[in-house]
C-alpha cells in the first residue's frame, strides 16, 4: 500500500475537505441555519478523528449490530425513534453512495494502513454524517420529535442528492495527492460492498443477446462467426437464396400463418388480426429457425432466433399496445432478411432497422393500451409498414426511408403539444407566483419570529396571518400600504404581550390594545378564520397581555429551537399535496406542498420531449409528455392529451420520484433496445 509519509497532514488536509464541502452542501439545502451546519461538522468531524486514530476495529456485523448503542448515545423513546431513523438514513446512503464512496475507502485503507478497516467505519461515511446530525438534534433542546424528523427527511433527500459527487472529489483529491487505491482483495470479503458499482445492461443488449446464443450452441467456439458477424454464412449461396426467396413468400402469403387483407386504412396490406371494430384478436406469433428448416447452428438460423427473441419480448410486453404488436409482427420477415443480410444490424445502435421499430414505439406513446387500428396514428405506422413490405429489397435504405416517414410523424405529432401547452402556463405562473408569495412571507416574518415569541403566537403568525399576507401580496405586492399595515399589526401584538413596567406604558396599552384587536379581528376575517380559532386565539391574547400589564415576563423555551432550525417560520410538511387549479373550461392537477419549499440544486434527468410513466395520487400509473419546465420554480408540466392528463409537479417530488424509481422514463421511447434487454435478462435466467 503506497503512500507519501506526510500521511498526518495528508489527513488533516483530507478532513478539511471534507468537512468544507459537507457544509456548502447542507448550506445549499436552506434548510440549517449556520449554527446547525457547525454543529453537524463538529459531529463528523469527531467521527473522523476517532475512526483514523482508532488501531483497530470490529468486523462489519460487529459495527452494524452495535451502531445504535456505540454510535447513538440517545434515550427516551423519542430520542430512540429518532437514532433508529439516523440508522436507517445511514443505510441508504450507504447503498446510494457505494461506488463513489467505496473508491475513498480504499484509499483510506492506505493512508491508514488499515486492511481490516471495515467500510462502516469510513471516517467520511454516513455514518459520522449522522454522528453530526446527532450532535445537531441534540443541541436543539426543546425541538419536537415530530420537527426533527421532518427536517431529517429533507436533509436526507440534500444528502441522497449531493453525497456522490462530494465523495467523488474527496477521492480526487487523494489521488492527485499520490494516496492509492488499495487492492480489494486484501480486505475481507465481508467488509467489502456486494456491488461496487450498480449493474447495469450491456451498451449493445442486442449483440450481447446473440453472443449469449451463440455460446449455447453445441460446438460454439467453432461456430464463432467471422468478422462478418451473422452475414458470415454457414450456408451454401444456393440454400441461401431458396432461404430468402421462401420468406417472400411466406411474407407474400401472410406470415406463418397468419392471413392478411386488405383494409381501408391506408389501402395496403395488414395483418388480419383485428376483429371488425378494430380490435386486436389473437396475438402475433414469432417465426424461428427451425420452422423455416435451417439449423440453430447456422450464422442465419442464429440471426433469426436472436430476432425472435425480440419479438418475443415485445409481444409479451403488456405495455405496448396490441396495434403496435400488430404492425412490428408485419415486419418480422422484412427484418430478419435485412439480419441475413448486413451484420451491422447487430452492432449499431443507429441502425436504420432498429430505429425504425423504436420511432413506431415513440409514436404510439400516449395512446391507451386498447388503442384500435383505427386510430390515425396506428393507421400510418401500417401504411409505412406495408410500403417496406413491399420493398423488393429489404437494405438499409428502404429503411431509410421509413425513418423518415416516420420522423415527419413524430414532428407533427410533438407539434401538437405546443398548442396544448400554452393554455396551462398562465397556470403555471399562478402557482409560481403563490411560491413567491410564501417565500416573501417567510422572509418578512423571519424577523418577528427570531424574537422568539410565545408558541401560541408563533404558530399564529405562521399558520394564520400568513396567509393574510400572502393574499395580500398577491394582490397587490408588497409596496402598498396594505403589506405594511399587515406587518405593523405583527409588531403591535408583539408590543402588547411585553412587560410593561412604567405606568405610562401600561396607559398606552389600554389605550392601544382595541384598536389592535379591531386589526386583528379584520385580519382573521378576511381569510376567513373560524369563529372558534379567533375566540381562542383572542384568550391567549388576552392572557399574555394580562402578564405585560402585571410586568410578569413570558415563559419561553430554554434552548429556542430557532438556532438550529432554519430562522423564519416553521419548516413547511415534506408530504406531497394534490391539488387543482382552474381556468375556463381546463383543469391542472398539481403535485405540490403545503408550503413554500425550494426546487433542488440538481438538474433533472430528463428533458422537455421525453415521455414519462409515473404515479398518480389515487395509485394508479400514467404517462404523460414532459411539456415545459418553468425558469422561475423548475415546476414540471406533463401533458397527455389522450387521457386528458394536465399535471404539475414540484421539481423536488418528481426528482425524488425519478431518484427511487417510481418515475421514469417510458421503455417504448428505445422499444428495440428494451426488447433486447429483456430477452439477454430471461436468457440469463434460463
Amino acid at each position: 500500500m503506497a503512500v507519501q509519509s506526510d500521511s498526518f497532514h495528508l489527513l488533516s488536509d483530507t478532513r478539511a475537505l471534507f468537512l468544507k464541502h459537507l457544509g456548502a452542501l447542507l448550506q445549499d439545502c436552506g434548510e440549517l441555519s449556520a449554527p446547525a451546519i457547525q454543529a453537524i461538522q463538529n459531529g463528523a468531524g469527531a467521527y473522523f478523528d476517532e475512526m483514523a486514530s482508532t488501531n483497530r476495529r470490529g468486523t462489519f456485523a460487529e459495527e452494524a449490530s452495535g451502531l445504535t448503542s456505540s454510535r447513538i448515545t440517545l434515550v427516551g423513546e423519542e430520542d430512540l425513534e429518532l437514532g433508529i431513523r439516523l440508522d436507517n438514513m445511514s443505510a441508504r446512503l450507504f447503498e446510494s453512495t457505494g461506488g463513489s464512496l467505496w473508491r475513498t475507502h480504499l484509499r483510506f485503507v492506505t493512508l491508514l494502513r488499515r486492511p481490516d478497516l471495515p467500510k462502516s467505519a469510513n471516517p467520511i461515511g454516513p455514518k459520522g454524517i449522522a454522528q453530526g446530525l446527532t450532535t445537531m438534534f441534540d443541541a436543539a433542546g426543546a425541538a419536537t420529535i415530530d420537527k426533527k424528523l421532518e427536517l431529517l427527511d429533507r436533509i436526507e433527500a440534500c444528502l441522497l442528492e449531493g453525497l456522490p459527487a462530494l465523495y467523488a472529489e474527496i477521492n480526487d483529491f487523494m489521488d492527485r495527492k499520490g494516496v492509492d487505491a488499495a487492492s480489494p482483495s486484501i480486505i475481507g470479503s465481508q467488509e467489502g460492498p456486494t456491488s461496487t458499482e450498480p449493474s447495469s445492461t450491456p451498451d449493445n443488449a442486442l449483440l450481447a443477446l446473440q453472443q449469449r446464443l451463440l455460446a449455447s450452441l453445441p460446438r460454439a467456439g467453432e461456430l464463432a462467426p467471422a468478422a462478418g458477424g451473422a452475414a458470415a454464412s454457414l450456408l451454401n449461396q444456393a440454400t441461401l437464396e431458396r432461404l430468402v426467396e421462401r420468406l417472400n413468400e411466406l411474407d407474400r402469403r401472410g406470415a406463418f400463418e397468419q392471413k392478411f387483407a386488405p383494409t381501408q386504412t391506408g389501402g395496403g396490406m395488414i395483418p388480419a388480426l383485428f376483429t371488425p371494430n378494430g380490435d386486436f384478436a389473437s396475438p402475433p406469433k414469432v417465426l424461428k429457425s427451425a420452422q423455416l428448416g435451417i439449423p440453430t447452428t447456422a450464422n442465419e438460423g442464429l440471426a433469426i432466433d436472436t430476432l425472435a427473441m425480440i419479438f418475443e419480448a415485445i409481444f409479451a410486453n403488456p405495455a405496448v399496445p396490441d396495434a403496435l404488436k400488430a404492425v412490428i409482427s408485419s415486419l418480422q420477415i422484412t427484418l430478419l432478411k435485412v439480419a441475413m443480410k448486413d451484420s451491422s444490424l447487430f452492432v449499431d445502435a443507429q441502425h436504420p432497422a432498429r430505429l425504425v421499430v423504436d420511432r413506431m414505439g415513440q409514436a404510439i406513446l400516449g395512446l391507451p393500451i386498447d388503442v384500435p387500428a383505427r386510430h390515425p396514428i396506428c393507421a400510418r405506422l401500417f401504411e409505412i409498414a406495408t410500403r417496406l413490405r413491399s420493398e423488393s429489397s429489404a437494405d438499409k435504405s428502404a429503411f431509410e426511408t421509413a425513418l423518415n416517414d416516420l420522423d415527419t410523424l413524430l414532428a407533427e405529432h410533438n407539434a401538437s403539444f405546443a398548442a396544448a401547452t400554452t393554455p396551462y402556463l398562465p397556470l403555471v405562473n399562478q402557482l409560481d407566483r403563490n411560491d413567491e408569495a410564501a417565500l416573501r412571507v417567510r422572509q418578512a416574518l423571519e424577523k418577528f419570529i427570531e424574537t422568539s415569541p410565545p408558541p401560541a403566537i408563533r404558530l399564529f403568525l405562521e399558520q394564520t396571518w400568513s396567509r393574510l399576507l400572502r393574499t395580500i401580496w398577491l394582490e397587490a405586492g408588497e409596496q402598498g400600504a396594505e403589506w405594511q399595515e399587515g406587518l405593523a399589526v405583527v409588531d403591535d401584538l408583539l408590543w402588547t404581550i411585553q412587560p410593561k413596567a412604567d405606568p405610562d406604558e401600561r396607559k398606552t396599552l389600554a389605550r392601544r390594545l382595541p384598536e389592535i384587536l379591531k386589526r386583528l379581528r379584520a385580519g382573521m376575517a378576511r381569510i376567513g378564520l373560524s369563529a372558534e380559532a379567533e375566540a381562542a386565539f383572542l384568550d391567549t391574547c388576552f392572557e399574555l397581555q394580562t402578564r405585560a400589564l402585571r410586568a410578569t415576563p413570558a415563559t419561553t423555551p430554554e434552548t429556542p429551537a430557532a438556532d438550529l432550525f432554519p430562522s423564519g417560520v416553521s419548516t413547511p410538511a415534506g408530504t406531497p399535496v394534490s391539488g387543482k387549479l382552474q381556468a375556463d373550461q381546463r383543469i391542472l392537477a398539481t403535485l405540490d406542498f403545503a408550503d413554500y419549499r425550494p426546487a433542488p440544486s440538481r438538474a433533472f434527468p430528463v428533458k422537455v420531449g421525453d415521455w414519462l410513466e409515473f404515479p398518480l395520487a389515487d395509485g394508479s400509473q400514467a404517462m404523460a409528455r414532459l411539456c415545459y419546465i418553468s425558469p422561475a420554480s423548475r415546476r414540471a408540466l406533463l401533458i397527455n392529451p389522450e387521457s386528458g392528463l394536465a399535471l404539475a409537479v414540484h421539481p423536488a417530488i418528481l426528482e425524488r420520484q425519478l431518484r427511487e424509481g417510481e418515475a421514469r422514463l417510458s421503455p417504448l421511447c428505445a422499444l428495440f433496445e428494451s426488447a433486447a434487454s429483456i430477452a439477454l435478462q430471461k436468457s440469463a435466467g434460463g
